[in-house]
């Protein structure tokens, strides 16, 4: 079954076989169009039902869609036998709506018309136009000669009574329901006949057939393509003053009636026959009848029975009706519900009930509960936006307060019961609280529960939907029963009402920063634990979800035996937690319609036909026009012409869909993906999501594709985006395919294997996997890192242009040293730019909306649109439940062992051995080669100098939070709320800024116009706009000073900063890595980091001193004191599988730290005696340092493990030893061990490590290439393909870090991307530095 728009059914029988239907049909305007009448021919059977017009399109014929192709469409209508009925299914003029409407004749009789009224202004154009000649949509028919169309199609009619009627929910033609509202018609086709359906239950292996389902009505939306189950209201509701003809209150009647009497033990004919007689008698009089007080109980309890949604109709039959189909007011109205509330109640033996209202008559007298449910908890709009109470009866409220009711404004004020009766307009009345019973919800096990100060109603009283028994329409039916405890789990945690999840989340301790914890689970059932001892406590019936579900598999069985089926909708039975728990989960159910039935009703308010108009402005935005009265000036007319070519530019003009791809370490990628998404967004169907959530398969379905992407380390991808890489590589080397030399890492697609590939892209582009695919890269990264700047970002171009996509800007690069959010900017307008003429969209885009969306987002700040408030008896978040919230990952603690200061104590530096403790964590489980990363606290001095220029009146050490304001949609239309912002954890001010915001890194652009706004000095806020437009005056002002947050406070003294620009605004602190020194064999439970301890002046040396954020505090921390961090592996990093093959170790510092853990690993090895049966391949040590007394750090150990043979040879560099010269590792390779290079690369399959800054690892990757030319006999281009080939298979390896640039020289080289200081390296490595944040983690 189908249901669409703009469709009437017209069913008609043919007598006379020389007659024909009596329209002429045209070929179809376009291919994907279906026949349309052309013509109807004056006097024939379709011009006498007056429901056909020209224009219309024929969809079908007795159930047959009509084929596309012309001539087989007209065969099929020519081929109908007379005498058969032919039902036509017609849609109407485009533009128009097109239904049937039932009107009262004033001879008292009813008769159905068809309407056709225009949808929008084109619509309304095209009728005024129509106006204009003289023509209307009424009948338009020609004499039968007068014939234009292709073909005539001429049979006899008969127009039968009933051809078309309206019915319950909707006009029906003959038995065909089609739905009605006030804007289209939706018509429902009915299928073949029914089949009894074979239900599974594939717990128990059990079978049964449903045969009640072929009794089912035809009002289902779902057919065999497309299954629309689990929408909320899945039928249309009927229009205001809608009513049923007699016609199907008598063939609904007749069945109940017929239904009723059979199910009686006694039964007998004649008095059957004699009550049905006495039907039609009253529904000819009246157009209704009278229920008797047993029919109507019989039809309330099997209207329970049927309703499908219903989990606890094992109690159908113990349902109490209360008849109140004598009350004429709404004050008699609420006297019946009070008695209702009470019986229900029961003391809290709570029992089933019905009150049913007087029947629909007319359509204008309706009575009506406006209440969705009798007891319900109000929503208040507060003045900051923000809602109090329940937010789900916000719409509700607002219609309350404007009939006159005012509520104390706490969470839980229980509305008024809102009233109409006999079609007369509302009335309120606040429910007497001794009737209304309530119980606090306590917990079992945890106290703090009952500080939430939570409480709910114990009656659930459903008040808004309508009882259709035998014909007869009851619009006010409430019924009651009682709760199982996952209703009231879902009102107190759904995240659209009370969504207390998070907060009893906090007080449990659980780890609610990932959803892999299952910390909402937890809580969930923990609520509804709560649920179910609060109710029992206090002797109110509740029934939990299991229990339920046994029940109603005992009522399924039941039903299959007393009367063949049981409708049963399984979206709905399933309880929405534990569900595969269930038994009911595992059971195949059938759902269908049957009457009598309980139907869902559109909210009263909205269709309430007014008897006097409302001077309240919200109860005229919900009020509902019957016959709304238009004329159309000349003026307008042109105004709808205009408004109808931008709406038809914009159909036509579908948007492209794009999806952006972010990969990121430290969230600069993903700030600029945001920025690239409000960019793209106004002219194309944008997405964003990070790569690790994106499923590779839809890659080839994509229309456009931009990526935006950061590089780690040596060219690697960040930790969300590996996972793509390899799948790029998979698709282009399929596993099964590659060789054992192939490329392997993604890393290895850099700038040197692009050059190689540039042949094969000509010959894939045209016929890839991702042919169809337009694409641009914006590649994020540090000049500092030479070869490897943006290599990550530049792979996947490469990747993506081998496999056939078509590039549409070139790739972006945003260089972290020098002016990257300008080079961002350029590259967003050139993609936008180039996106638009590609797709040829965008025509009618802003570019001033386009650059402003550069400017700012949801989240810039903006004074008023941000703003602190303190928790109520929250805690603050543990700072490793908050870091690991913030990161995305798990952080776990571990705590220092002890510290060693490396260097002697005369050296002007400090390099310390920093042992940790583990725990026996299982995250920091690690092997020789993989880096710990360590998440620092920024120092409390700086943290106090900003705290000082803070607005006055803020508390430093309040447990606060930081809310947006943001503009959402709401029933009352959108509405501007106070939202609560993840940006960071529940904290103080004090903790944010010492643990999770980056208060040393220099301010950027948009932060320093921001602070401007709060400058009050006209001559600082003018300087500080100046900055804050980035350009060459920002790269100087950076360049020369890399001035702190404290530090610009500092030079600008009028600043008084606001709390909540720091905690939306100032960048996250991130990790610092460290490559782990040590063995866990040789040191179980313990981590090793080498540090360097980083101290340098800005301004040439003269400026103030600035320390390393993480270095300075582990050189500074305690024993005992906690350190969080988390493992990252190193894979490419890693000793051979294969111990036999030879290693060569190059290292100068601190790079040494990994080298350490293979040294120790070794010895390891070869105490234990694991390498007896396959001697270890020889280990060579290349390291160099300044001055042996001074920074030679490891000596004795690196002697000791020559002692032991895991060192097969000990090589050391000085590059300033008193009385020698210089002399750098690479020296020693080329000089010293030249033939053990060559033959370890050549002849042996060995491995070589390089770990160290950026220049030392080129010049020895330089010089390995020297020795195979001059040594090796290759050229210059065969020695850096062979290199290249041993990144490729994973034997050349690299741990890479930046330099500190400790001149002005070195510094303006950095910023010019042409950092090359002579092939010489100072010995110092930096790990964290505040220009480039840490070694590896560019984004």
């Amino acid at each position: 079954m189908e249901c669409r728009q703009n469709i009437i059914v017209v069913k008609l029988v043919i007598k006379d076989p020389a007659d024909g239907l009596g329209i002429s049909l045209k070929p179809r305007a376009a291919e994907h169009e279906k026949v349309v009448i052309e013509e109807v021919i004056r006097g024939g059977p379709a011009d006498q039902t007056g429901m056909v017009q020209p224009g219309d399109t024929i969809l079908a014929v007795n159930g047959q869609d009509i084929e596309y192709q012309y001539q087989e469409a007209t065969k099929v209508i020519r081929d109908i036998e007379p005498g058969k009925p032919v039902e036509l299914v017609l849609r109407g003029p485009k533009w128009f709506h097109t239904y049937l409407e039932t009107v009262r004749l004033s001879t008292g009789e009813t008769k159905t018309v068809r309407v056709t009224r225009p949808n929008g202004p084109i619509g309304a154009l095209t009728l005024l136009i129509q106006r204009v000649r003289g023509n209307t949509f009424g009948r338009r028919a020609i004499p039968k000669h007068d014939i234009q169309g292709d073909i005539s199609l001429q049979k006899t009619f008969t127009r039968q009574n009933d051809v078309i009627r309206t019915a319950a929910n909707g006009i029906v033609a003959n038995g065909c329901q089609v739905a009605v509202s006030k804007a289209a018609t939706c018509m429902v086709v009915p299928t073949s006949t029914s089949r009894p359906v074979r239900l599974r239950n594939w717990l128990k292996e059990g079978t049964m057939h449903d045969t009640l389902s072929v009794k089912g009505n035809c009002v289902n939306p779902c057919n065999d393509g497309r299954c629309l189950g689990s929408l909320m209201r899945p039928r249309p509701f009927t229009a205001p003053g809608y009513f049923r003809p007699k016609e199907e209150v008598l063939e609904q009647a007749k069945k109940f009636i017929f239904e009723y009497f059979a199910s009686l033990k006694s039964s007998d004919a004649a008095e059957r026959d004699r009550r049905w007689r006495d039907v039609q008698i009253q529904v000819k009089e009246k157009g209704v009848y009278h229920l008797t007080i047993d029919e109507l109980v019989y039809g309330a309890k099997m209207a329970w029975r049927n309703s499908s949604r219903c989990i606890g109709r094992i109690q159908w039959s113990k349902l109490q009706v209360f008849d109140a189909r004598d009350v004429r007011t709404a004050r008699e109205m609420f006297a019946a519900i009070c008695r209702h509330i009470k019986w229900s109640t029961n003391g809290g033996n709570i029992r089933s009930a019905i009150t049913v209202f007087p029947p629909r008559t007319d359509g204008r007298h309706d009575y009506k509960v406006w209440n969705g449910q009798f007891l319900k908890y109000a929503a208040y709009q507060l003045p900051d936006g923000s809602i109090l109470g329940d937010p789900i009866n916000l719409e509700f409220t607002e219609v309350c307060q404007a009939l006159g009711w005012k509520g104390e404004g706490t969470l839980f004020d229980l509305l008024p019961m809102v009233l109409s009766a006999n079609g007369e307009d509302p009335e309120w009345f606040d429910l007497p609280r001794d009737i209304v019973m309530e119980v606090n919800i306590t917990h079992p096990k945890y106290d703090w529960f009952e500080e939430l100060d939570i409480k709910w109603y114990c009656l659930p009283v459903v008040s808004n939907m309508l009882f259709d028994c035998g014909g007869l329409e009851f619009s006010a039916a409430p019924f009651s029963g009682w709760y199982m405890g996952t209703e009231v789990g879902r009102d107190l945690c759904d995240e659209n009402r009370l969504n207390i999840t998070e907060t009893v989340g906090k007080r449990m301790g659980l780890d609610i920063a990932r959803n892999s914890s299952l910390w909402k689970d937890a809580v969930l059932v923990q609520v509804n634990i709560a649920i179910l001892h609060s109710f029992q406590s206090n002797n109110v019936t509740i029934i939990d979800h299991h229990t339920a579900s046994e029940n109603f598999i005992k009522h399924l069985k039941n039903e299959q035996r007393l009367r063949g089926g049981c409708p049963s909708d399984w979206v709905w039975i399933v309880p929405p937690m534990s569900a595969s728990l269930a038994e009911v989960f595992h059971q195949e159910m059938a759902n269908y319609h049957v009457r009598p039935s309980f139907e869902y009703q559109e909210d009263a308010w909205l269709v309430h036909l007014w008897r006097k108009k409302p001077k309240q402005s919200v109860l005229l935005n919900y009020a509902y026009d019957e016959n709304p009265k238009r004329k159309y000036r000349l003026k307008e007319v042109a105004l709808a012409v205009k408004f109808a070519a931008v709406l038809m530019k914009k159909a036509l003009n579908k948007r492209v869909k794009t999806t952006i791809l972010y990969a990121t370490e430290t969230g600069k990628s993903e700030s600029f993906a945001s920025s690239t998404l409000g960019i793209f967004k106004h002219a194309f169907d944008a997405k964003m999501m990070c790569m690790d959530e994106y499923d590779i398969t839809n890659l080839e379905k994509e229309e456009l594709v931009i990526v935006v992407t950061s590089t780690f380390g040596n060219g690697d991808p960040p930790d969300n985006g590996e996972e793509f890489g390899q799948a790029l590589l998979h698709m282009k080397h399929p596993p099964g395919k590659m060789k054992p030399d192939s490329v392997r890492r993604v890393s290895s697609i850099s700038r040197a294997s692009y050059r190689r590939q540039q042949k094969l892209l000509r010959q894939l582009r045209d016929g890839g996997a991702l042919g169809s695919v337009r694409y641009t890269v914006f590649a994020l990264g540090s000049s500092a890192y030479l070869e490897n700047y943006c290599a990550f970002g530049h792979a996947i171009d490469t990747l993506f242009e081998s496999l056939g996509a078509e590039r549409i800007q070139p790739v972006g690069e945003g260089d972290e040293l020098c002016r990257q959010e300008e080079s961002f900017r350029a590259w967003v307008k050139g993609a936008f730019k180039s996106a638009c003429e590609r797709f040829d969209v965008g025509h009618d885009v802003d570019m001033e909306d386009v650059k402003a969306a550069l400017l700012g987002n949801d989240f810039s700040w903006a004074p008023g649109k941000f703003r602190i408030v303190q928790t109520k008896g929250l805690p603050e978040t543990d700072i490793l439940e908050g870091l690991s919230k913030l990161h995305r990952r798990k952080v776990v603690c571990s705590t220092v062992i002890s510290k060693t200061q490396l260097q002697a104590p005369e050296s002007s530096r400090q390099t310390c051995l920093v042992q940790l403790e583990t725990h026996g964590a299982q995250e920091l489980k690690y092997v020789p080669g993989d880096h710990v990363a360590v998440f620092p606290a920024n120092e409390d001095r700086l943290v106090q100098a900003i705290l000082d220029r803070v607005e006055k009146g803020a508390n430093p050490d309040a447990v606060i939070q930081i809310e947006a304001l943001q503009e959402k949609k709401s029933g009352a239309g959108f509405i501007k709320t106070w939202t609560p912002q993840d940006r960071l954890p529940t904290c103080s001010l004090r903790t944010a800024l010492s643990r999770y915001l980056d208060v040393t890194t220099p301010p950027s652009p948009q932060l320093l116009l921001f602070l401007a706004m709060h400058a009050a000095s006209s001559r600082e806020r003018a300087e500080l706009e100046a900055l804050g437009k980035g350009g060459l005056r920002y790269e100087d002002w950076k360049f020369e000073a890399a001035p702190t947050l404290p530090e610009v406070l500092q030079h600008y003294p009028s600043l008084q900063v606001p709390p909540a620009l720091l905690l939306s605004q100032l960048p996250v602190l991130q990790q610092r890595y460290y490559s782990i020194s040590s063995s866990p064999h040789m040191y179980p439970g313990q981590i090793h980091a080498t540090v360097a301890v980083v101290k340098y002046r800005t301004r040439g040396g003269q400026g103030p001193e600035h320390s390393g954020v993480c270095s300075n505090w582990l050189n500074t921390i305690k024993t005992n004191e906690s350190v969080p961090c988390y493992i990252r592996t190193a894979k490419n990093f890693h000793l051979p599988e294969n111990s036999s093959l030879p290693v060569l170790m190059v290292g100068s510092g601190t790079g040494i730290a990994p080298l350490r853990s293979f040294w120790q690993q070794r010895q390891v090895d070869i105490k234990a005696g694991t390498t007896s049966r396959h001697p270890p391949g020889d280990m060579t040590l290349v390291f160099g340092c300044r001055q042996s007394r001074v920074d030679h750090i490891y000596k004795e150990e690196t002697a000791q493990a020559r002692r032991d043979g895991a060192l097969t040879d000990l090589y050391t560099a000085l590059s300033r030893e008193p009385g020698t010269n210089k002399t750098y590792v690479q020296d020693i390779l080329r000089e010293r061990i030249p033939g053990k290079v060559l033959d370890l690369v050549l002849k042996d399959g060995g491995h070589i490590y390089v770990c160290g800054d950026v220049t030392m690892a080129t010049d020895v990757g330089e010089t390995v290439q020297r020795i195979l030319r001059e040594h090796g006999g290759m050229s210059v281009a065969r020695a850096e393909d062979f290199i290249n080939n041993m990144k490729d298979s994973n034997r050349y390896h690299e741990d890479i870090f930046g330099v500190f640039p400790k001149t002005r020289e070195a510094q303006g080289a950095v910023r010019k991307g042409t950092l090359r200081t002579s092939g010489r390296t100072s010995g110092v490595q930096v790990r964290a530095a505040p220009f480039w944040q840490h070694y590896s983690c560019l984004s």
